[in-house]
């Protein structure tokens, strides 16, 4: 262990800021790896994100000052939140919480300080950007629990977060960046099940319809629609959510209807290991409780969150329709009606969709990208990456 104690790599630390010395200075990898390209051409995986914001985070460790050491900036009187350093760098015009930890036991305690620090820091700006926050986690050991909680933070709420430890180099004590496999040590493509994906059709009913007008009459609200769609995705990157919508319109005079929009979300108690035996989850009291509330309820993702992602979208939408929402079911369900005797018009995706899509294109032969020009990504397109990630059965 590098240091006896926590107090004891605080006092260093400290030491080494009064001095005028900065983290990129400290960290004795800092230059082999804001150069490292390894991941550049990955498609979207937990890897990758964590290498993206081990990066980010590097972008403020050139030079920054220090606005806090160990000191209560609790703005309510009998509250006391006292990180270990915060630092403000004003080449990237963010905020650092630097958290210490040099012992397994508080491993606990350091996602309820970094969330209760982040907040307090927005009592005093409260329009500072995930983006603009920067989480350092300097620790002695990396245990499984310290682990999981830095990889859901990076790769689900999409938290800039960086990683070191402390080393002895030579006759001086350092920082090093941990390799982000430690993190998370599996590469990850995401499969998807179909049966994962809940949601439902949103259908523009237009009530003049009723009254023999003009079938088509909605076609001059298109555009009104696809701001409806890219509303839908704003709402659900805002609420860390995952999932995908779909314009489309019949071809024929078909039902009350001649829009929809089906939404999806992703199913978050559908997964795999809850839904199947899974010898890990079966030795787990809490693993077993969950499967329970699968077996009892059967959740397919119907949640609030897609109420609410569905309900943004519907602001937009009652200037000139009347839109129900109808058909729950599952993405196997709802697909082929989708692209059965339908023009499918636009397509929109937020949370890790979104991610996988615009990977995709970065990726796409340089003669096929000149010729990819979209406001909204073509539905076609989008379905074809949609099929390399959710399998059917």
């Amino acid at each position: 262990m590098a240091f006896k104690s926590e107090k004891e790599m605080q006092t260093w630390l400290s030491d080494l800021f009064k001095k005028g010395h900065c983290l990129a200075e400290i960290v004795i990898n800092y230059e082999d790896f804001r150069k490292n390209k390894r991941y550049e051409n990955y498609p979207v995986s937990s890897h990758q994100k964590i290498i993206q914001s081990f990066q980010h985070c590097l972008n403020s460790f050139e030079n920054h000052e220090v606005l806090s050491e160990d000191v209560n900036i609790s703005s309510n009187l009998g509250d006391v939140l006292r990180p270990d350093f915060l630092l403000y760098s004003p080449e990237s015009e963010s905020i650092l919480i630097v958290e210490l930890k040099n012992l397994k036991g508080p491993t606990r305690q350091t996602a309820t300080e970094i969330g209760a620090y982040a907040a307090e820091i927005r009592s005093y700006l409260p329009f500072l950007s995930e983006g603009d926050l920067v989480n350092v986690i300097i620790s002695s050991e990396w245990p499984s629990l310290l682990c999981h909680f830095v990889y859901n933070e990076i790769v689900w709420l999409n938290r800039g977060i960086i990683c070191l430890e402390p080393i002895q180099n030579g006759d001086e004590m350092a920082l090093k960046i941990i390799d982000p496999i430690i993190i998370f040590k599996d590469e990850v493509i995401p499969l998807i099940s179909a049966k994962q994906l809940g949601g439902y059709q949103i259908c523009l009913y237009d009530d003049q319809i009723l009254g023999g007008g003009d079938y088509m009459r909605l076609e001059e609200y298109e555009e009104s629609m696809r701001i409806a769609l890219n509303a839908m995705s704003a709402k659900g990157n805002s609420l860390k959510a995952h999932g995908f919508a779909f314009l489309w319109r019949h071809c024929f005079d078909v039902g009350l209807a001649p829009y929809n929009i089906t939404v999806i979300n992703f199913a978050s108690f559908q997964t795999p290991s809850l839904t199947m035996y899974n010898p890990i989850i079966q030795k787990s009291d809490f693993g077993k409780r969950l499967q329970k509330v699968v077996r009892d309820y059967d959740p397919e993702g119907h949640s609030r969150t897609l109420d609410v992602i569905a309900d943004y979208g519907e602001i937009f939408l009652k200037e000139f329709c009347s839109p129900k929402v109808e058909g729950y079911s599952n993405w196997e369900t709802l697909k082929p009606r989708i692209f059965t005797n339908t023009d499918a018009l636009a397509f929109i995706g937020w949370g890790i969709f979104q991610d996988l899509l615009f990977d995709r294109i970065r990726l796409m032969p340089k003669h096929e990208e000149a010729d990819f020009r979209f406001e909204f990504i073509d539905p076609l397109f989008a379905i074809e990456m949609l099929k390399e990630i959710i399998q059917e059965n």
